[in-house]
């Protein structure tokens, strides 16, 4: 018996795609080499807020600002065969609210060993890292930076709380997260000011002052890196 009738004799990608959704925040995909969607778990659809999904690809749901670099992510998994394990980041959670989120993207073979798609699941960061949170050296660090992200920490600070000389918190960091403190920091305020942004009627002036920023411009332009589009048009997009 082939894979797929395997597959659609017994429902196992229902299986597959339905398990995710006992696990708060899982969101799980597989698409074929043209990058259309095969399966997927329900949270998906709520996300890209439609009931319609099969055969479809991200050009359908996703900005083209913000596409490219996601495409650029599968190209490479196709390409190379080379998966992203475990990679922090924001990802979109709908209606224009952000979270950190543990990505993983793969490669999928099929019985002859050739690439045939790519797999992937998305996971709350929290989820993800609570042995981190609990267990690691960077875990007090982490902590201190969600709770004053408002503020310019000092490095040496977040080194001082975690017990590690300056440069082994930057490597340690930097291994852990993809990225430097300051950068994770940046990334905080924005994810705050894109929750803002929906759910208030702040001004972005007020927003930027809020969150840390040192005035409007710097917020502007924070926002725009990380997100691909500025605060007004993603206002524009996902007031509620």
């Amino acid at each position: 018996m082939h894979d797929d009738q395997f597959f659609q004799k017994n429902s196992i990608q229902h299986h597959l795609a339905s398990i995710f959704d006992d696990l708060p925040g899982f969101i799980y995909f597989v698409k074929d080499r043209d990058l259309r969607y095969v399966a997927y778990n329900p949270r998906l659809c709520e996300i890209f807020e439609s009931k319609h999904i099969l055969g479809k690809k991200d050009d359908d749901f996703i900005p083209p600002h913000i596409l490219e670099d996601i495409r650029k992510d599968y190209l490479r998994i196709l390409e190379t065969g080379q998966s992203i394990i475990n990679r922090i980041e924001l990802v979109p959670r709908g209606s224009g609210f952000v979270d950190w989120s543990t990505t993983t993207k793969k490669p999928l073979l099929n019985t002859a060993g050739t690439i045939c798609g790519i797999i992937g699941i998305t996971r709350p960061f929290d989820q993800g890292t609570t042995s981190l949170t609990l267990n690691d050296e960077l875990g007090t660090a982490l902590t201190l930076l969600h709770q004053n992200y408002r503020d310019n920490i000092p490095i040496i600070q977040l080194a001082q709380a975690a017990n590690l000389s300056l440069s082994s918190f930057l490597r340690k960091f930097k291994a852990t997260f993809g990225m430097t403190p300051k950068s994770y920091l940046r990334h905080l305020r924005v994810q705050e000011a894109s929750h803002l942004i929906v759910r208030t009627t702040q001004t972005f002036a007020e927003i930027s002052h809020h969150c840390g920023f040192a005035d409007q411009a710097h917020f502007s332009r924070e926002f725009s890196r990380i997100l691909k589009e500025p605060p007004s048009a993603y206002r524009a997009r996902y007031r509620l």
